[in-house]
């Protein structure tokens, strides 16, 4: 690691990326584009997918970056393989030009923004539960269900451990 660099891959991190200000919400055809396009970003880069929403505005994500990728290059495919699929749709440009992530450094980080991911559609409204938002991984590790299978990931047992 180079001084002052911080390690951009081989840790979990939150994503948060939005949709530009002022268009229209994400619809059901819309998120089955999205779903499928972070399916087939996870298949073809070295990354985990840990958890995810997808939002009306926004999607969150918690993604484990192999060390021959970084958190960068993993979401700049996935918002290319999005566009390329939504942009039809839309007509236009819909992203904000940046994401905003997060390192996740202990497991107490990890399980509390694991929660917000999935408790963000109650809060907002869309699901009484989160289980009841299809858009989300709150089914998947419910019950297994869901549009994309989450990966397999190994968490430290203590809260205070880091991951």
């Amino acid at each position: 690691m180079g001084r002052g660099f911080p390690i951009l891959h081989s840790r979990f991190f939150f994503i948060t990326t939005n949709l530009a200000k002022g268009l229209r919400p994400f619809n059901e055809t819309e998120f089955q584009l999205l779903a499928e396009s972070l399916d087939r970003t996870r298949q073809t880069a070295p990354v985990s997918l840990c958890a995810y929403c997808f939002m009306l505005d926004h999607i969150h994500l918690i993604l484990f970056p192999q060390e021959e990728t970084t958190i960068s290059d993993v979401m700049m495919r996935f918002k290319i393989a999005a566009s390329r699929r939504i942009r039809p749709i839309r007509g236009r440009v819909f992203w904000q030009a940046r994401f905003y992530d997060s390192a996740l450094r202990t497991r107490a980080q990890y399980d509390e923004t694991f929660d917000y991911i999935h408790m963000n559609p109650v809060k907002r409204g869309l699901a009484d539960e989160p289980v009841k938002w299809r858009w989300s991984s709150a089914a998947w590790f419910a019950n297994g269900s869901g549009p994309i299978a989450m990966d397999e990931v190994r968490l430290p047992l203590n809260p205070g451990d880091r991951v």
